[in-house]
């Protein structure tokens, strides 16, 4: 029984999530994405990334979404508004936040996830953007 990869969608494609992008579309995984300019992102449209323009299509179109933020006001703003991942979750979808935030701002994302019935994973990276592109 060959069970289906799950579509991904990753929020904030700088230097940590550009190099987790490339790894998991080494590994096969259908990728949406977006970040800030698309002009960042133009090496990962190349190998097979879906662009989309707001963070709320990238949620639409993964079963789970990831983001990689530098802030907690980065946070903020993919998660709010109508363009928002937030509005784009349902209780079958997961939010695995990667970002450098502070534990109030991922307690705060938390519950504002579980108001929507959908599931968080706060896993916080920090490191060097040198072992994250070999996947280390």
């Amino acid at each position: 029984m060959v069970t289906a990869l799950p579509t991904l969608g990753f929020v904030g494609l700088g230097h940590m999530g550009g190099a987790m992008v490339n790894r998991l579309l080494d590994a096969g995984y259908p990728v949406h994405g977006m970040s800030r300019t698309r002009e960042r992102a133009e090496p990962l449209v190349a190998r097979g990334l879906h662009w989309h323009e707001t963070p709320r299509s990238v949620a639409d179109a993964a079963d789970v979404v990831l983001s990689s933020l530098p802030d907690d006001g980065a946070l903020d703003t993919v998660a709010s508004g109508s363009d928002g991942v937030l509005d784009g979750l349902t209780p079958d979808k997961i939010w695995v936040d990667l970002s450098t935030v502070s534990p109030a701002a991922s307690t705060a994302l938390a519950q504002r996830v579980r108001a929507r019935n959908a599931a968080m994973l706060d896993a916080r990276c920090r490191g060097a953007f040198r072992r994250s592109g070999p996947g280390r």
